[in-house]
Protein backbone atom coordinates (compact mmCIF):
# COMPACT_ATOMS: atom_id res chain seq x y z
CA UNK A 1 0.00 0.00 0.00
CA UNK A 2 1.29 3.83 -1.11
CA UNK A 3 1.00 5.54 2.18
CA UNK A 4 3.09 8.68 0.40
CA UNK A 5 1.35 12.23 1.02
CA UNK A 6 -0.04 13.90 -1.35
CA UNK A 7 1.46 16.94 -2.35
CA UNK A 8 -0.55 20.04 -2.08
CA UNK A 9 -2.62 21.48 -5.31
CA UNK A 10 -0.64 24.07 -7.15
CA UNK A 11 -3.08 27.37 -5.91
CA UNK A 12 -2.46 25.84 -2.74
CA UNK A 13 1.27 25.26 -2.71
CA UNK A 14 1.79 28.74 -4.20
CA UNK A 15 0.21 30.17 -0.73
CA UNK A 16 2.18 27.95 1.39
CA UNK A 17 5.47 29.04 -0.45
CA UNK A 18 4.44 33.05 -0.38
CA UNK A 19 3.89 32.92 3.27
CA UNK A 20 7.06 30.62 3.65
CA UNK A 21 9.12 33.32 1.72
CA UNK A 22 7.22 36.10 3.69
CA UNK A 23 8.06 34.72 6.92
CA UNK A 24 12.10 34.83 5.59
CA UNK A 25 11.75 38.24 4.24
CA UNK A 26 10.72 39.39 7.85
CA UNK A 27 12.93 37.69 9.68
CA UNK A 28 16.01 39.14 7.07
CA UNK A 29 14.40 42.57 7.69
CA UNK A 30 14.43 42.44 11.17
CA UNK A 31 18.04 41.13 11.39
CA UNK A 32 18.86 43.88 9.13
CA UNK A 33 17.11 46.09 10.77
CA UNK A 34 19.31 44.98 13.90
CA UNK A 35 22.61 44.92 12.33
CA UNK A 36 21.87 48.55 10.82
CA UNK A 37 21.12 49.87 14.51
CA UNK A 38 24.24 48.00 15.95
CA UNK A 39 26.25 49.30 12.69
CA UNK A 40 25.38 53.17 13.37
CA UNK A 41 25.65 52.91 16.86
CA UNK A 42 29.45 51.10 16.71
CA UNK A 43 29.88 54.37 14.22
CA UNK A 44 28.35 56.83 16.45
CA UNK A 45 30.75 55.04 19.72
CA UNK A 46 33.97 55.40 17.39
CA UNK A 47 33.73 59.12 15.81
CA UNK A 48 32.78 60.26 19.13
CA UNK A 49 36.03 58.99 20.58
CA UNK A 50 37.86 59.92 17.51
CA UNK A 51 36.58 63.77 18.33
CA UNK A 52 38.00 63.25 21.65
CA UNK A 53 41.21 62.12 20.77
CA UNK A 54 41.60 64.75 18.43
CA UNK A 55 40.72 67.57 20.76
CA UNK A 56 43.26 65.86 23.88
CA UNK A 57 45.85 65.71 21.14
CA UNK A 58 44.94 69.64 19.82
CA UNK A 59 44.85 70.45 23.47
CA UNK A 60 48.08 68.72 24.63
CA UNK A 61 49.85 70.26 22.00
CA UNK A 62 48.91 73.72 22.76
CA UNK A 63 49.63 73.38 26.43
CA UNK A 64 53.08 71.62 26.40
CA UNK A 65 53.93 71.72 22.48
CA UNK A 66 57.04 73.34 21.00
CA UNK A 67 56.62 74.74 18.05
CA UNK A 68 59.81 73.17 16.40
CA UNK A 69 59.73 69.85 17.51
CA UNK A 70 57.47 67.08 15.00
CA UNK A 71 55.10 65.23 16.85
CA UNK A 72 53.34 62.91 14.36
CA UNK A 73 49.90 64.18 12.86
CA UNK A 74 50.53 66.96 14.54
CA UNK A 75 51.63 70.63 13.72
CA UNK A 76 52.18 73.63 16.16
CA UNK A 77 52.58 77.18 14.91
CA UNK A 78 53.33 79.83 17.09
CA UNK A 79 52.79 83.36 15.83
CA UNK A 80 54.09 86.83 17.31
CA UNK A 81 53.41 89.74 15.41
CA UNK A 82 55.20 88.54 11.87
CA UNK A 83 57.19 85.86 13.64
CA UNK A 84 56.11 82.13 12.91
CA UNK A 85 57.55 79.31 14.50
CA UNK A 86 56.70 76.07 12.86
CA UNK A 87 58.27 72.32 12.50
CA UNK A 88 60.21 72.09 9.76
CA UNK A 89 57.72 70.07 7.48
CA UNK A 90 54.26 71.46 7.52
CA UNK A 91 51.08 71.28 5.34
CA UNK A 92 50.50 73.83 2.45
CA UNK A 93 47.49 75.89 3.76
CA UNK A 94 48.46 76.32 7.46
CA UNK A 95 48.75 77.90 9.42
CA UNK A 96 44.91 78.97 8.87
CA UNK A 97 44.56 82.77 8.77
CA UNK A 98 40.96 82.90 9.33
CA UNK A 99 41.17 81.15 12.47
CA UNK A 100 44.46 83.43 13.82
CA UNK A 101 42.79 86.57 12.84
CA UNK A 102 39.66 85.33 15.18
CA UNK A 103 41.90 84.86 17.99
CA UNK A 104 43.97 87.52 17.89
CA UNK A 105 40.63 89.40 17.99
CA UNK A 106 39.94 87.97 21.09
CA UNK A 107 37.93 84.96 20.39
CA UNK A 108 37.85 82.09 22.60
CA UNK A 109 39.77 78.45 21.34
CA UNK A 110 37.23 76.59 19.40
CA UNK A 111 38.02 73.25 17.57
CA UNK A 112 37.08 73.45 13.89
CA UNK A 113 37.26 70.98 11.14
CA UNK A 114 38.83 72.12 7.42
CA UNK A 115 39.54 70.39 4.02
CA UNK A 116 42.79 72.05 2.49
CA UNK A 117 43.83 69.86 -1.00
CA UNK A 118 41.61 67.11 -0.51
CA UNK A 119 42.96 66.18 3.24
CA UNK A 120 41.06 66.75 6.46
CA UNK A 121 42.05 68.33 9.77
CA UNK A 122 40.95 69.46 13.00
CA UNK A 123 42.44 72.99 14.20
CA UNK A 124 42.37 74.65 17.74
CA UNK A 125 43.63 78.23 17.45
CA UNK A 126 44.16 79.83 20.92
CA UNK A 127 45.68 83.01 22.41
CA UNK A 128 48.81 83.94 25.68
CA UNK A 129 49.40 87.26 25.59
CA UNK A 130 50.13 88.55 22.36
CA UNK A 131 51.26 85.61 21.08
CA UNK A 132 48.77 83.10 19.21
CA UNK A 133 49.37 79.47 19.02
CA UNK A 134 47.41 77.25 16.34
CA UNK A 135 47.62 73.35 16.48
CA UNK A 136 46.67 71.14 13.64
CA UNK A 137 45.88 67.78 13.36
CA UNK A 138 45.77 65.35 10.58
CA UNK A 139 42.29 62.96 10.72
CA UNK A 140 43.24 60.52 7.67
CA UNK A 141 44.00 57.79 10.03
CA UNK A 142 40.73 58.44 11.69
CA UNK A 143 38.73 58.95 8.14
CA UNK A 144 40.97 55.52 7.35
CA UNK A 145 39.43 53.75 10.06
CA UNK A 146 35.97 54.62 9.84
CA UNK A 147 35.90 53.76 5.98
CA UNK A 148 37.56 50.13 7.11
CA UNK A 149 34.56 50.41 9.64
CA UNK A 150 32.29 51.10 7.66
CA UNK A 151 33.27 48.17 4.77
CA UNK A 152 32.86 45.61 7.52
CA UNK A 153 29.79 46.42 8.66
CA UNK A 154 28.35 46.44 5.01
CA UNK A 155 30.49 43.12 4.54
CA UNK A 156 28.88 41.29 7.86
CA UNK A 157 25.13 43.20 7.06
CA UNK A 158 25.62 41.43 3.24
CA UNK A 159 26.85 37.96 4.88
CA UNK A 160 24.45 38.34 7.85
CA UNK A 161 20.92 39.15 5.48
CA UNK A 162 22.03 36.20 3.11
CA UNK A 163 22.17 33.96 5.94
CA UNK A 164 19.22 35.26 7.49
CA UNK A 165 17.38 34.52 4.56
CA UNK A 166 18.45 31.28 4.43
CA UNK A 167 17.62 30.44 8.07
CA UNK A 168 13.98 32.25 7.75
CA UNK A 169 13.62 29.88 4.82
CA UNK A 170 14.43 26.66 6.20
CA UNK A 171 12.35 28.10 9.69
CA UNK A 172 9.17 29.59 7.12
CA UNK A 173 9.35 25.83 5.91
CA UNK A 174 9.00 24.19 9.10
CA UNK A 175 6.54 26.69 10.53
CA UNK A 176 4.56 26.67 7.68
CA UNK A 177 4.50 22.73 7.28
CA UNK A 178 1.85 21.96 9.98
CA UNK A 179 -0.38 24.32 8.21
CA UNK A 180 0.31 22.72 5.05
CA UNK A 181 -0.67 18.74 6.70
CA UNK A 182 -3.69 20.76 8.26
CA UNK A 183 -4.74 21.52 4.71
CA UNK A 184 -3.93 18.08 3.25
CA UNK A 185 -5.99 16.23 5.98
CA UNK A 186 -9.20 18.41 5.69
CA UNK A 187 -8.69 18.06 1.49
CA UNK A 188 -8.75 14.12 2.65
CA UNK A 189 -11.46 14.49 4.90
CA UNK A 190 -13.91 16.18 2.33
CA UNK A 191 -13.16 13.89 -0.39
CA UNK A 192 -13.78 10.96 2.08
CA UNK A 193 -17.26 12.44 2.82
CA UNK A 194 -18.16 13.24 -0.60
CA UNK A 195 -17.14 9.59 -1.73
CA UNK A 196 -19.25 8.73 1.44
CA UNK A 197 -22.23 10.59 0.16
CA UNK A 198 -21.83 10.18 -3.47
CA UNK A 199 -23.23 6.56 -2.75
CA UNK A 200 -26.58 7.08 -1.18
CA UNK A 201 -27.57 9.94 -3.34
CA UNK A 202 -26.75 8.00 -6.39
CA UNK A 203 -29.37 5.64 -5.55
CA UNK A 204 -31.95 8.37 -4.05
CA UNK A 205 -31.38 10.30 -8.12
CA UNK A 206 -32.19 6.56 -9.72
CA UNK A 207 -35.25 6.02 -7.60
CA UNK A 208 -35.93 9.34 -8.37
CA UNK A 209 -35.94 9.19 -12.01
CA UNK A 210 -37.88 4.84 -11.79
CA UNK A 211 -40.22 6.50 -9.61
CA UNK A 212 -41.08 9.60 -11.89
CA UNK A 213 -40.76 6.98 -14.84
CA UNK A 214 -43.05 4.69 -13.52
CA UNK A 215 -45.71 7.46 -12.74
CA UNK A 216 -45.50 8.92 -16.08
CA UNK A 217 -46.52 5.50 -17.27
CA UNK A 218 -48.85 4.80 -14.88
CA UNK A 219 -50.86 8.15 -14.42
CA UNK A 220 -52.91 7.69 -11.46
CA UNK A 221 -56.99 8.34 -12.04
CA UNK A 222 -58.01 11.23 -9.73
CA UNK A 223 -56.96 14.87 -10.36
CA UNK A 224 -53.71 14.99 -8.43
CA UNK A 225 -51.97 13.35 -11.48
CA UNK A 226 -50.48 16.76 -12.74
CA UNK A 227 -49.48 17.92 -8.97
CA UNK A 228 -47.80 14.41 -7.97
CA UNK A 229 -45.69 15.11 -11.48
CA UNK A 230 -44.71 18.37 -10.41
CA UNK A 231 -43.48 16.85 -7.22
CA UNK A 232 -41.95 13.90 -8.32
CA UNK A 233 -40.10 16.25 -11.06
CA UNK A 234 -38.71 18.44 -8.57
CA UNK A 235 -37.46 15.92 -6.05
CA UNK A 236 -35.08 14.33 -8.99
CA UNK A 237 -34.01 18.04 -9.91
CA UNK A 238 -33.34 18.16 -6.20
CA UNK A 239 -31.35 15.07 -5.89
CA UNK A 240 -29.68 16.26 -8.86
CA UNK A 241 -28.93 19.70 -7.17
CA UNK A 242 -27.42 17.12 -4.20
CA UNK A 243 -25.37 15.31 -6.56
CA UNK A 244 -23.93 18.16 -8.06
CA UNK A 245 -23.01 19.50 -4.88
CA UNK A 246 -20.80 16.32 -3.51
CA UNK A 247 -18.98 16.79 -6.88
CA UNK A 248 -18.21 20.32 -6.44
CA UNK A 249 -16.82 18.77 -2.67
CA UNK A 250 -14.76 16.64 -4.74
CA UNK A 251 -13.69 19.16 -6.78
CA UNK A 252 -13.19 22.17 -3.78
CA UNK A 253 -11.16 18.96 -1.86
CA UNK A 254 -8.52 19.64 -4.57
CA UNK A 255 -8.47 23.76 -3.79
CA UNK A 256 -8.91 23.90 -7.96
CA UNK A 257 -11.62 24.68 -10.66
CA UNK A 258 -11.72 21.07 -13.31
CA UNK A 259 -11.68 22.58 -16.77
CA UNK A 260 -13.92 20.54 -18.07
CA UNK A 261 -16.62 21.67 -16.02
CA UNK A 262 -16.19 24.86 -17.39
CA UNK A 263 -18.33 26.71 -19.82
CA UNK A 264 -20.07 29.66 -20.90
CA UNK A 265 -23.54 30.47 -19.97
CA UNK A 266 -25.64 33.69 -19.76
CA UNK A 267 -25.88 34.99 -16.05
CA UNK A 268 -28.93 36.55 -16.87
CA UNK A 269 -30.51 33.64 -17.58
CA UNK A 270 -29.14 31.69 -14.68
CA UNK A 271 -30.52 34.10 -12.07
CA UNK A 272 -33.93 33.50 -14.06
CA UNK A 273 -33.87 30.00 -13.31
CA UNK A 274 -32.86 30.12 -9.95
CA UNK A 275 -35.63 32.57 -9.06
CA UNK A 276 -37.82 29.97 -10.60
CA UNK A 277 -36.61 27.29 -8.86
CA UNK A 278 -37.00 29.60 -5.21
CA UNK A 279 -40.78 30.48 -6.43
CA UNK A 280 -42.16 28.03 -3.86
CA UNK A 281 -39.89 29.92 -0.60
CA UNK A 282 -40.72 32.87 -1.56
CA UNK A 283 -44.03 33.54 -0.29
CA UNK A 284 -45.85 37.09 -0.99
CA UNK A 285 -42.24 38.50 -1.45
CA UNK A 286 -41.84 39.73 -4.39
CA UNK A 287 -38.81 39.15 -6.71
CA UNK A 288 -37.78 41.35 -9.50
CA UNK A 289 -35.35 40.70 -12.20
CA UNK A 290 -33.89 43.67 -13.64
CA UNK A 291 -31.18 42.70 -16.73
CA UNK A 292 -29.43 45.38 -18.82
CA UNK A 293 -28.00 44.15 -22.20
CA UNK A 294 -29.10 41.01 -24.00
CA UNK A 295 -26.00 38.51 -23.54
CA UNK A 296 -24.19 39.00 -19.93
CA UNK A 297 -22.05 35.76 -20.55
CA UNK A 298 -19.42 34.55 -18.42
CA UNK A 299 -17.66 31.45 -18.11
CA UNK A 300 -17.45 28.70 -15.12
CA UNK A 301 -18.97 25.85 -13.32
CA UNK A 302 -22.76 26.52 -13.79
CA UNK A 303 -23.67 24.70 -10.81
CA UNK A 304 -21.38 26.66 -8.17
CA UNK A 305 -22.21 29.68 -9.98
CA UNK A 306 -25.99 29.09 -8.97
CA UNK A 307 -25.35 28.03 -6.01
CA UNK A 308 -23.53 31.39 -5.09
CA UNK A 309 -27.05 32.99 -6.41
CA UNK A 310 -29.32 30.76 -4.50
CA UNK A 311 -27.63 32.07 -1.04
CA UNK A 312 -27.31 35.44 -1.96
CA UNK A 313 -31.71 34.98 -2.84
CA UNK A 314 -31.72 33.00 0.72
CA UNK A 315 -29.72 34.97 2.59
CA UNK A 316 -32.16 38.04 1.43
CA UNK A 317 -34.96 35.90 1.80
CA UNK A 318 -34.20 35.28 5.52
CA UNK A 319 -34.01 38.91 6.52
CA UNK A 320 -36.75 40.33 4.78
CA UNK A 321 -40.82 40.42 5.88
CA UNK A 322 -43.07 37.88 4.52
CA UNK A 323 -44.29 40.79 2.04
CA UNK A 324 -41.03 42.23 1.41
CA UNK A 325 -38.94 43.16 -1.74
CA UNK A 326 -35.88 41.42 -3.27
CA UNK A 327 -34.39 42.82 -6.47
CA UNK A 328 -31.59 40.72 -8.52
CA UNK A 329 -30.39 42.66 -11.30
CA UNK A 330 -27.55 41.73 -13.82
CA UNK A 331 -25.60 44.18 -16.06
CA UNK A 332 -22.59 45.10 -18.13
CA UNK A 333 -19.91 47.31 -15.35
CA UNK A 334 -16.86 48.61 -17.34
CA UNK A 335 -15.01 46.55 -20.08
CA UNK A 336 -14.71 42.97 -19.14
CA UNK A 337 -17.17 42.45 -15.78
CA UNK A 338 -20.34 41.50 -15.07
CA UNK A 339 -22.03 42.51 -12.57
CA UNK A 340 -24.91 40.47 -10.13
CA UNK A 341 -26.65 42.58 -7.80
CA UNK A 342 -29.22 41.19 -5.33
CA UNK A 343 -30.86 43.85 -3.12
CA UNK A 344 -34.06 43.92 -0.47
CA UNK A 345 -35.67 45.78 1.86
CA UNK A 346 -34.81 43.68 5.12
CA UNK A 347 -33.47 44.14 8.34
CA UNK A 348 -29.70 45.00 7.31
CA UNK A 349 -26.43 44.79 9.02
CA UNK A 350 -24.12 46.84 10.98
CA UNK A 351 -21.61 48.22 8.58
CA UNK A 352 -18.57 47.59 11.02
CA UNK A 353 -20.00 43.63 9.72
CA UNK A 354 -19.63 43.94 5.91
CA UNK A 355 -16.62 41.75 5.67
CA UNK A 356 -17.44 39.94 8.78
CA UNK A 357 -20.32 38.33 7.57
CA UNK A 358 -18.32 36.67 4.52
CA UNK A 359 -16.44 34.71 7.58
CA UNK A 360 -17.20 31.17 8.47
CA UNK A 361 -19.07 31.25 11.57
CA UNK A 362 -18.92 34.62 12.61
CA UNK A 363 -20.04 36.71 15.62
CA UNK A 364 -21.05 40.33 14.96
CA UNK A 365 -19.28 42.87 16.39
CA UNK A 366 -22.32 44.88 17.33
CA UNK A 367 -24.59 44.37 20.69
CA UNK A 368 -26.78 41.80 20.45
CA UNK A 369 -26.98 37.74 19.51
CA UNK A 370 -26.03 38.24 15.37
CA UNK A 371 -24.20 35.18 14.03
CA UNK A 372 -23.10 34.32 10.85
CA UNK A 373 -22.95 30.75 8.92
CA UNK A 374 -21.26 29.49 6.27
CA UNK A 375 -23.70 30.20 3.08
CA UNK A 376 -21.98 33.53 2.18
CA UNK A 377 -18.28 32.53 3.33
CA UNK A 378 -19.13 30.14 0.67
CA UNK A 379 -20.50 32.10 -1.87
CA UNK A 380 -17.47 34.38 -1.79
CA UNK A 381 -15.18 31.22 -1.98
CA UNK A 382 -16.95 30.43 -5.22
CA UNK A 383 -16.64 34.20 -6.55
CA UNK A 384 -13.30 34.44 -6.02
CA UNK A 385 -12.44 30.68 -7.73
CA UNK A 386 -14.13 32.11 -10.81
CA UNK A 387 -11.51 35.21 -10.24
CA UNK A 388 -14.52 37.67 -9.14
CA UNK A 389 -14.91 39.77 -6.02
CA UNK A 390 -18.58 40.07 -4.22
CA UNK A 391 -18.93 43.35 -1.30
CA UNK A 392 -21.98 43.88 0.97
CA UNK A 393 -23.59 47.12 1.83
CA UNK A 394 -26.34 47.97 4.58
CA UNK A 395 -27.98 49.37 7.49
CA UNK A 396 -29.88 48.23 10.36
CA UNK A 397 -33.43 48.33 9.37
CA UNK A 398 -32.28 49.71 5.61
CA UNK A 399 -31.80 46.64 3.63
CA UNK A 400 -28.89 45.39 2.02
CA UNK A 401 -27.21 44.87 -1.14
CA UNK A 402 -24.78 42.17 -2.41
CA UNK A 403 -22.90 43.24 -5.57
CA UNK A 404 -20.68 40.80 -7.35
CA UNK A 405 -18.50 41.13 -10.02
CA UNK A 406 -17.14 38.17 -12.11
CA UNK A 407 -15.05 38.69 -15.60
CA UNK A 408 -17.51 38.73 -18.98
CA UNK A 409 -16.05 36.46 -21.71
CA UNK A 410 -14.23 37.32 -24.67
Amino acid sequence: MNLRRSAPPAPEQRLLTRAAAALACRIAAGFLAALALLGFCAYRVVLDEQRTQARDQLTAALRFGHPTEATPCVWLFELDGTTVLHPPQIPAGFPWKSAVSQAADGAPAIQTHVTVTGTDYDVMTVRHGGTVRQAVFDTWYQQADLDHLVRALVLVGLLGVALATIVGALLGRRSIAPLGDALDRQRRFVADASHELRTPLTRLHTRAQMLLRWHREHPPSDGDSDRLTSELTAMVQSAAELNDVVEDLLMSAGMRTDPARCEEFDLATLAAEVIEAERPRLGARVVALNTVGELLMIRGARSPVRRMIATLIDNAVSHTEPTGRIELSVRQAGRGIVELEVTDDGTGFDPADRERIFERFAQSGSPGPHHFGLGLALAREIVADHGGTIRAVGRPGAGATFTVRLPATA
